[in-house]
């Protein structure tokens, strides 16, 4: 049978070479894994010059995945069913000869065994990885991977049989994937024990079609895929369901000279006659390269790759006799070594600063320790499976795991002895998840091992239908509300029908690259793309179009706005950014050590901004034109202790890192947590204490703030539907509509009293129309297409608002009744930066920060208020137009921690703040006009202030003599509308312009100094303090401009577009509002795909587009890539993944899913769910599952 498969798959008119002549050939380059090889380019393996390339053609999603691949690669010619120099999911089989068995693998693998004795000891492979071959009596093999815990059967080659042929893969769960073949050994299907049934269409030896049984949408075989060949059976088409071929072209020795992708972007390849590649580029030059193989090392005598690139930059790469490379010196010198073991695994690394990071390892070749640059070490112990069992690291903190016989992890204890119990099914599949508190989330799966029905400890369940590929198609929530999925073929999501019935649609071409969005109120989103499935240009609903250029190394280059300024990036000859210029002619400038870590920045000034690091990498000292910042840190990497001028942050730690003190200024913040890490109690600075219960869903259920407590109740969906505020039945109460926007917010005593109630309505893509407010009246909003207020009519105002085609503000006007008003009228700009507005004139430092804010006035001298920044932009003084001076200060990681009223060189009025990580808690003003310390104090959720306590203390004593307390209404963003005492009196109420000019009664009995979240009042400037910026409300403009440049948003100095759905806390990034469409996958694909592979990386806008153009995790400072199995919040990326550490802040806001390649190594790290990749991760775009902002958003 298997001679007569051989036969048939040589009837293409290409004979597959038997694997034993490319054993002989290069014993090494066939046992080398994919993981074990250095790739660049597109993509050519550095060590052989073989060129690669791997294409996934079915992933179908489950405990077990079923994953059809085909791979190319320049010197393999065994391959059959795709022509010879293709290996595959099919051909994966077993030849057996006089000198013993040869493994075929899908990826090109070719691994040599001696002769297995039939029912005797399994041997090992004299090449590669230690995956074992065994024969059954019966006369059938077994080859097991013990790392992925995977068994291939296969069925034949006996003593008259040459070929064994894959029959099966099981895994330890018992999931199988069969495989069916006709009499003759041709392949008929691939059949998953979760249900898939993949039927395979072949003719004259090759495969022509794979089909997807019942997939289709009349319950027939769903076409998935069909493929086409030349004369001599090379594969020369690929055609997804848009019917356009992806082409490939061949010499005559079958290797790929070009590819032609659906959009008609070509690109081109050369070989030696050694099958190595030595020139290839892409349409107009991309990616143009030539590489070298002819020189020697003088000092080593080894053998160098040398890759010159598009631009004329040479990369060497130093490769010993075993294939591997032990040095590569990039285009500026930069020199980094790696050693490794028989089998290609990483056992030092040293970096070209001279750091080494090294690795020990057991018999299996698992690493068992790993000993940093400054001799810290993490230690791992393993099961009989090779499942880390036991993880130490650096600073003694012990995680230990337990699993089943099958290896499923089933607890998880953590350094403070907190455990996490889990059950599987049989299958594997997960069928609960036990907290360290007891309570039990359920699961219950399908055959495949998806979810059908999520149950929360409470009894809340979300339920989901799926299609034929694991697509969910139809999701509805604990209440009852169902969320409506459709899918291409590919699984990219098509249209999405809200449980409010809003779609939205998504369209791609042959690439997948999203063409067109049409978000649910018909505005549509284009988008054009060049080669390399690079962005060209970006039309939004509004016809307002941004372009985009990149070099021929596919980097950035240049962004031109719909005004046709152009924002530049400039790279060093390695590829790294170090230099920017903005739409207004600024430029910052970076220097980076060989390592390309960050040495200094200057700023448009010429300010200097300088980093020193220790062996880790990680910041020990700042020089910021001379005010230095020092920083320490525990053996686990976490920040200990920053130092700054005027200014110190020290932090006590609990044995999982969480901070249990905070000491600023020797002012000490305390917390205390439970089990699940949730906190239980705060101290603050002053005394006030505060006191939080949950239920078992994790559920806020109430908040005690210096007496005073709320009690909070919510929907099976974890939506707030009432607070009880004190003990006298007042209560705010709160309705949601199917999609989960607040329709109605009231506040009662009784259900026969009511105070103030508010009824909100939505446009289509989720943008807010109007407000029924019980006091004040109807309130109406005028959209444009991308959601921006034009308008705000009310019962007896309107304002009004106008902006450009780039969204500057070009016009406002408001009610006379609301401050600013000589804001009012036009605004007028020298490229992106604000020259006027009404009759206030500015005016910048060359940075593009404010100096000066001057309001003329009739017949009089003007009012000026002048500002001075320091060299991070932080505002250091400001100056009123009476003269009065006003100082601030900030602690080492940038937070406002005291402001003085300076009067003849000394400090006659002081405001003190306090912080919990970036979220300001407390405020205490001592002043001449005030006879005791007045302390405000607040607790939040996220960054909606739900309370405001006032004392007065004795400043001596800090005794308190007299505290009032206040309940805190918000908008929908959580801006304080009103302050609420607990008879249910309105002590405070807001009136506000729609960017946040805020003005109050006259009546008012208290006040609060918070506006839009984050962000805090400053009444001697007019400005409102928003951590890493001041905002200005009069123009809904910062007052500098974005440290993180375009990354956030294409208008670094404007505020959010829609103050009611979006905010900024941070003065960096917006947040909330309608979110964008993903660059990879989506939401919906997101967890229908999660398996055991997957992982996941947090990062900024900036850093997450550096990962997805490079394809890298790049390794830090360690020489490790940091990854995660858990999705989680941003707000629980940067408490947890990033210890609250407020200089990560926004490092969460985007994520990258990754399937990692079959047998990449993580190890487990120092955080629960935390994996660390030794050197960079790479992957390729077929390996992302997801990429865009946190889903959590």
């Amino acid at each position: 049978t298997a001679r007569r498969a051989a036969r048939a798959a040589e009837r293409g008119g290409a004979r597959a070479r038997p694997g034993r002549e490319g054993v002989r050939e290069s014993p090494r380059n066939g046992a080398r894994q994919k993981l074990h090889k250095w790739f660049g380019r597109d993509p050519v393996d550095f060590a052989t010059g073989r060129m690669l390339l791997a294409q996934t053609d079915v992933a179908l999603p489950g405990v077990l995945p079923l994953v059809f691949q085909r791979q190319f690669e320049s010197s393999y010619r065994a391959g059959r069913w795709f022509g010879p120099t293709w290996s595959s999911t099919l051909d994966q089989r077993l030849e057996t000869d006089a000198e013993g068995v040869v493994y075929h693998g899908e990826e090109g693998l070719l691994l040599a065994y001696p002769h297995p004795v039939p029912g005797g000891v399994p041997v090992l492979p004299e090449e590669g990885p230690r995956r074992t071959l065994e024969r059954t009596p019966h006369g059938d093999y077994v080859l097991t991977d013990p790392e992925s815990g995977r068994v291939h059967h296969f069925t034949g080659g006996g003593e008259r049989e040459e070929t064994a042929l894959l029959a099966e893969v099981a895994d330890r769960n018992g999931n199988r994937i069969t495989f069916d073949y006709d009499e003759e050994g041709t392949p008929l299907g691939v059949v998953h024990s979760g249900g898939y049934r993949l039927r395979v269409e072949t003719a004259d030896g090759r495969v022509t079609a794979l089909h997807l049984a019942g997939a289709a949408p009349d319950g027939g075989d769903q076409q998935l895929i069909r493929y086409a060949y030349d004369t001599h059976g090379n594969l020369t088409e690929v055609v997804n369901s848009t019917g356009t071929p992806l082409r490939f072209g061949y010499d005559d020795r079958g290797r790929i000279t070009s590819w032609t992708d659906t959009n008609g972007s070509r690109f081109g390849y050369a070989y030696d006659d050694e099958d190595r590649c030595v020139w290839q580029s892409g349409e107009a030059g991309r990616l143009l390269s030539t590489l070298d193989y002819s020189q020697t090392d003088p000092r080593t005598g080894l053998r160098v790759t040398a890759v010159t690139d598009s631009l004329g930059h040479t990369t060497r790469y130093l490769v010993n006799d075993r294939l591997q490379i032990v040095t590569s010196v990039d285009a500026t010198g930069a020199t980094t070594r790696t050693e490794r073991d028989h089998d290609d695994r990483v056992l030092a690394t040293t970096d070209a600063l001279g750091r080494t990071w090294s690795v020990e390892r057991d018999g299996e070749g698992r690493p068992v320790a790993e000993t940093a640059p400054d001799g810290s070490c993490t230690r791992v112990t393993y099961n009989e499976l090779g499942l880390p069992t036991r993880v130490v690291g650096p600073d003694g903190a012990e995680w230990r795991y337990a699993y089943d016989e099958r290896g499923n992890r089933i607890q998880v204890t953590d350094p403070a002895g907190g455990t996490t119990r889990c059950t599987y099914a049989p299958d594997g599949s997960l069928t609960s998840v036990t907290d360290a508190l007891g309570a039990t989330t359920r699961v219950r799966c399908d055959r495949a091992g998806l979810p059908l029905e999520i149950t929360d400890p409470l009894g809340a369940t979300t339920a989901y239908r799926r299609d034929g590929f694991g697509n969910p198609v139809t999701v509805v929530d604990p209440l009852g509300g169902t969320t409506r999925l459709a899918w291409t073929v590919e699984g990219r999501l098509t249209r999405r029908e809200g449980p409010d019935g809003a779609q939205e649609s998504w369209t791609y071409d042959g690439e997948g690259n999203c063409v067109r969005h049409v978000n649910p109120s018909g505005g549509e989103t284009s988008y054009e793309y060049t080669h390399f499935d690079q962005l060209s240009a970006r039309t939004g609903p509004d016809g307002v179009r941004y372009t985009f250029t990149h070099d021929t190394e596919l980097r950035l280059t240049e962004v031109t706005n719909p005004q046709g300024l152009t924002w530049t990036y400039t790279y060093d000859p390695a590829g790294r950014l170090i230099a920017e210029r903005d739409f207004d002619d600024r430029t910052h400038r970076y220097d980076l050590d060989p390592t390309g870590a960050l040495t200094s920045r200057t700023t448009p000034l010429g300010e200097v901004i300088r980093y020193e690091r220790d062996a880790l990498g990680r910041t020990v000292r700042k020089d910021a034109a001379g005010a230095v910042t020092t920083y320490a840190y525990d053996p686990a990497g976490r920040l200990l202790e920053a130092t700054a001028p005027g200014a110190e942050v020290r932090y006590q730690r609990d044995k999982l890192g969480r901070v249990k003190t905070e000491l600023v200024n020797g002012r000490a913040l305390t917390h205390a947590y439970d089990a699940l890490g949730r906190r239980t109690r705060r101290t603050t600075p002053t005394g006030a204490v505060s006191t939080s219960t949950y239920d078992t869903a994790g559920n806020r259920t109430s908040l005690t703030a210096n007496g005073h407590t709320l009690d909070f109740t919510h929907d099976a969906a974890g939506r707030e539907t009432q607070r009880a505020i004190g003990a006298n039945d007042l209560a705010l109460t709160q309705l949601w509509d199917p999609a989960g926007r607040l329709t109605s917010q009231s506040l009662t005593r009784t259900a026969s009293d009511p105070i103030q109630r508010r009824d909100y309505t939505y446009r289509a893509d989720g943008y807010l129309t109007g407000v029924v407010d019980s006091v004040t009246g109807r309130t109406a909003f005028d959209l444009n297409a991308v959601g921006r207020v034009t308008a705000v009519h009310a019962r007896d105002w309107t304002e009004r608002y106008a902006y450009d085609e780039a969204g500057n503000q070009t016009e406002a006007t408001w009610p006379e009744t609301h401050a600013f008003q000589e804001a009012k009228g036009p605004r007028t700009y020298t490229g992106t930066t604000i020259t006027s507005a009404g009759r206030i004139r500015y005016e910048h430092d060359a940075a593009g920060r404010v100096t000066l804010r001057q309001k003329t006035r009739l017949s009089r001298k003007p009012d000026s208020w002048r500002y001075q920044w320091d060299a991070e932009d932080r505002l250091v003084q400001a100056t009123t137009p009476d003269g009065t001076v006003w100082r601030y200060a900030y602690d080492p990681l940038g937070r406002r921690t005291a402001k003085h009223r300076i009067v003849g060189g000394e400090a006659v009025e002081t405001t003190l703040f306090a912080w919990d990580g970036p979220t300001l808690i407390e405020q205490t003003t001592t002043a001449p006009a005030l006879p005791h310390p007045v302390t405000l104090t607040w607790d939040h959720k996220g960054f909606t202030p739900l309370t405001q306590t006032e004392r007065l203390t004795n400043e001596s004593t800090q005794q308190e003599i007299d505290s009032r307390f206040y309940a805190i209404v918000t908008d929908l963003v959580g801006t304080p509308t009103e302050l609420v005492d607990e008879s249910g009196d309105i002590a405070w109420r807001a009136r506000s312009t729609l960017w946040g000019t805020t003005t109050w009664p006259t009546t008012s009995t208290t006040y609060t100094p918070l506006r839009f979240p984050g962000q805090y009042y400053d009444p001697e400037t007019g400005l409102h303090y928003n951590y890493f910026r001041y905002y200005d409300p009069a123009t809904a403009r910062y007052a500098s401009p974005d440290p993180l440049g375009l990354g956030p948003a294409p208008l670094p100095t404007a505020y959010v577009r829609n103050p009611h759905t979006w905010s900024d806390p941070f003065g960096l990034a917006p947040t909330g509002g309608c979110p964008p469409t993903p660059d990879v996958g989506d939401v919906d694909s997101l967890v229908r795909n999660i398996d055991e592979r997957t992982v996941f990386h947090y990062s900024n806008r900036e850093g997450y587009e550096g990962v997805l153009d490079s394809g890298t995790v790049r390794a830090d400072g360690k020489g490790r890539a940091y990854v995660t199995q858990e999705m989680v919040s941003p707000e629980d990326a940067h408490n947890f993944l990033f210890a609250g550490n407020p200089a990560y802040i926004g490092k969460g806001d985007y994520m990258i899913a990754i399937r990692t390649p079959e047998g990449t190594v993580l190890r487990v790290g120092e955080q629960p769910n935390e994996l660390i990749h030794q050197g960079s991760l790479r992957f390729s775009r077929d390996d992302i599952i997801y990429a865009g902002p946190n889903p959590f958003n």
